[in-house]
């Protein structure tokens, strides 16, 4: 933005003239004001017709248009009062109108010049006209915006549109703190009436969880910490609006993210100490912020803080679920309730606390907080059928909570005892909007619907698996193994590995990780790969075709697996999908289970107490394994595989002196200096892989397509020949979900593009020979699991 000082407005017309122009305007503004608003219709037309008139006016400058001006304030001061504004703001289309129409009105270059005037132009007497309209469209968009839902693409973008605007309101607020006062300031400092207007703004397009990574772009969060270190040099009612902007963008990952790179929970707790005048929520949203920006570990420290905090939050709970729009202290449910599921994550004693010695008015117990919880799943429960995404986010939000008490048995009950929560989970499972509840937006801490619901019944008995005797599952696996895997053909036909051939008697591993630590994973699948004639390998990637069958799919690849390998770290921890892997094959399955420790983690919680007597084998350098330890890792499954069907592998760092040399990972892990002439291809996942590092294609890119065979290849390059560009734009949207919001990198894509469309070319000689060579894919040593 260029350093502009812009020239005081005009106080007057030069002749005091009006043209036909401000003369009809003028007239429809009388119009408005004595039509007839005896009917809740008859409000919302007025305020619509309206609207178009106020925009009309403000094209111009006040010095243009400065009896209109004075006109359309008296008009618009007893207009709000006669429409009832406050009630007809919360019909969606007229608060949509609202908005769109001031924030598009303060945008305009006068008003974005207005705005960064120094204070003592602001205020002069020539541009008070100017001040009575900023603070009139600033609070009709901040009312306005708590009723948009903003899950429209269009909705979404005309934000997106106006962050020069929110930049600009930004800037005014900083400028209005003490660091930049001209005078010293030591507490009570007075921001103004503009200045809590834009707070006010900027605080409800915070709210809007969906819209926080837009205004993170605009620089509020670095701004919002710098305004809480100010804060107790500010009155009561200016720094009130601080926390709560902190606390809105801690709600969303990236802003969390943000908040604590710039330190900010210290200068929370140093705000938290300032004392009030009046009796307000803001503690309590200061409580809410921390939990939100603390690791389960920084929570669970602070023991008697932590209790004081579960007590406020189901309150809370208890108290919108009988407030006003499900609202209690200006918190929607769904507020505490998302806290409430981070809590729940990793330490059972947060769900016991609230369960069982939570001290609430009136008093709560397990039987009345579940049924709390029941009784507001009810009332969302046909949430995604409706557009409104706080209605959704709150039964997401319900379904990881039953999740985390189906996991403790003496709570569990309560769950499965309510025929009508059963049925109404099942009937999730059915929703036809599956696909739309996937793509919005939850945090870290919370599973998708549809994953919870599974997950709730697996763990309740009521996902149509209780019938399975888990000890003579584990008896046929040891003791008929070709039986075993018969029984689950049927269900898992399309896995290449697992049919009826020599190659049954070869057991399975399960791979066990949460999708945070792909990267790694995908090291390990290489290392795993080159042991393929030992073991075959079981992994959600490629045994996982629907998301509809993915729970018993896994379920089943465990029940099928000789050991179960599992990558853990504190994204594993944190996740209630690894969690039900884990639980499953520990305390169901009783299977052996490896543990892989990822970093410096150190396993807590519900997994510290099922680790307890595992060996496990930990990677402390992820980028650059140790070969000792990948060794070690090999071996120690083999180890534990089936007697009598495996050998021990030789130290990877140590080769012959005839050897090449080799990585530290092995020989297999290796970009092959050469690929092998086209026609010799076996166009396994092995020579996929290798044309892959041969052309230099990075291994996200290469994952990410997961191509199984020849034939899967050349059909994409015909798809890709005839759209590049479509495809790349569909594919980035595709890698930024499965890496975590990384943007893929256009050069890699591109190169992707060429390797393919020659590859496509050089088939054309050759045809029958891919045919044959694809149709090996079953028969080759390589498991196709990358």
């Amino acid at each position: 933005m260029q350093n502009h000082q812009p020239n005081e407005v005009s106080a007057s017309l030069p002749d005091q003239s009006i043209d036909s122009t401000f003369e009809k305007l003028i007239a429809r503004l009388e119009q408005c004001k004595s039509a007839p608003k005896s009917t809740v219709e008859s409000k919302k037309k007025i305020w619509s017709e309206f609207l178009p008139i106020w925009a009309d006016i403000l094209q111009f400058t006040p010095d243009e248009a400065t009896l209109c001006y004075e006109k359309c304030t008296q008009v618009l001061g007893t207009l709000l009062q006669s429409v009832n504004f406050f009630s007809i703001k919360r019909e969606v289309d007229i608060a949509r109108q609202s908005l769109f129409t001031c924030i598009t009105q303060l945008n305009r270059a006068h008003f974005k010049e207005f705005l960064q005037f120094p204070e003592d132009k602001e205020k002069s007497n020539g541009n008070q006209i100017y001040f009575a309209h900023l603070e009139k469209l600033l609070f009709v968009a901040a009312q306005c915006t708590l009723y948009v839902n903003f899950t429209t693409i269009d909705e979404q973008q005309f934000i997106a549109e106006h962050t020069e605007l929110i930049i600009v309101l930004i800037e005014r607020v900083d400028r209005a703190m003490p660091e930049h006062a001209d005078f010293t300031i030591q507490k009570d400092h007075s921001l103004g009436s503009l200045i809590e207007s834009i707070l006010s703004l900027l605080w409800n397009l915070a709210d809007r969880t969906v819209l926080v990574p837009t205004i993170l772009k605009c620089g509020l969060s670095k701004r919002v910490v710098s305004w809480l270190r100010q804060a107790p040099m500010i009155n009561d009612k200016g720094r009130r609006p601080f926390i709560s902007i902190a606390h809105n963008i801690s709600r969303h990952d990236d802003g969390a993210d943000e908040l604590n790179q710039l330190g900010a929970i210290p200068i929370i707790k140093q705000y938290q100490s300032i004392k009030t005048t009046t009796v307000d929520a803001r503690n309590l949203v200061a409580i809410m912020t921390l939990a939100l920006l603390s690791t389960p570990d920084q929570i669970k420290q602070d023991k008697k803080g932590m209790n004081a905090t579960l007590n406020q939050l189901l309150q809370l709970v208890i108290g919108a679920a009988k407030g006003d729009r499900l609202r209690c202290n200006g918190f929607h449910v769904s507020e505490p309730l998302g806290v409430l599921v981070k809590m729940f994550v990793v330490e059972e004693r947060t769900l016991d606390y609230i369960l069982c010695h939570a001290e609430t008015d009136p008093p709560s117990d397990i039987v009345s907080t579940i049924s709390l919880f029941i009784s507001l799943f009810m009332t969302f429960g046909n949430a995604f059928k409706g557009i409104s995404y706080l209605e959704q986010f709150t039964l997401i939000a319900l379904l990881n909570i039953f999740w985390s008490i189906s996991f403790q048995a003496n709570y569990a009950q309560e769950l499965a005892n309510n025929e009508q929560l059963i049925k109404k989970i099942r009937s999730l499972l059915d929703d036809e909007k599956e696909q739309e509840i996937l793509e919005q937006y939850k945090p870290r801490s919370m599973e998708g619907a549809l994953q919870a619901a599974r997950g709730i019944l697996h763990n309740l008995n009521f996902d149509n698996r209780a019938d399975v005797n888990i000890e003579e599952l584990n008896r046929r696996h040891e003791s008929d193994r070709p039986e075993c895997l018969e029984k689950y053909n049927d269900s898992l036909s399309e896995l290449p590995l697992l049919q009826k051939s020599k190659e049954v008697d070869i057991p399975w591993i399960m791979i066990s990780y949460c999708h945070a630590d792909d990267t790694f994973c995908s090291r390990i699948l290489e290392l795993f790969s080159t042991r393929s004639e030992t073991f075959h390998i079981w992994i959600d990637r490629t045994h996982c075709q629907t998301a509809i069958d993915l729970w018993e799919s896994i379920a089943e690849g465990m029940e099928s697996a000789s050991v179960i390998v599992c990558l853990l770290s504190n994204s594993y921890l944190e996740s209630k999908s690894c969690r039900q892997e884990f639980v499953y094959a520990i305390d169901s399955l009783k299977k052996p289970v490896l543990p892989v420790l990822l970093g410096n983690f150190d396993p807590k919680g519900w997994l510290g107490i099922r680790m307890s007597g595992l060996k496990y084998v930990r990677f402390r350098d992820l980028l650059q394994p140790d070969s000792s330890k990948l060794t070690e890792l090999v071996n120690t499954v083999i180890s534990s595989l089936p007697q009598g069907k495996t050998m021990a592998i030789k130290h990877l760092s140590s080769p012959q002196h005839h050897d090449p040399p080799i990585s530290t990972v092995s020989v297999t892990l290796l970009a092959p200096l050469n690929l092998r002439p086209f026609d010799q291809l076996t166009w396994s996942v092995e020579d996929i892989h290798n044309w892959f590092a041969y052309h230099h294609i990075s291994r996200e890119l290469r994952d990410l397509f997961d191509f199984q065979n020849g034939e899967e290849m050349l059909d994409y390059a015909q798809l890709l020949t005839k759209d590049r560009e479509k495809q790349m734009k569909i594919y980035s949207n595709v890698y930024a979900k499965k890496y975590a919001g990384n943007e893929m990198a256009p050069h890699d894509f591109i190169r992707f593009s060429k390797a393919l469309k020659q590859l496509f070319k050089e088939h054309q000689p050759v045809s029958s020979v891919i045919e044959q060579k694809s149709s090996m894919q079953n028969k080759t040593s390589v498991c196709t699991i990358l």
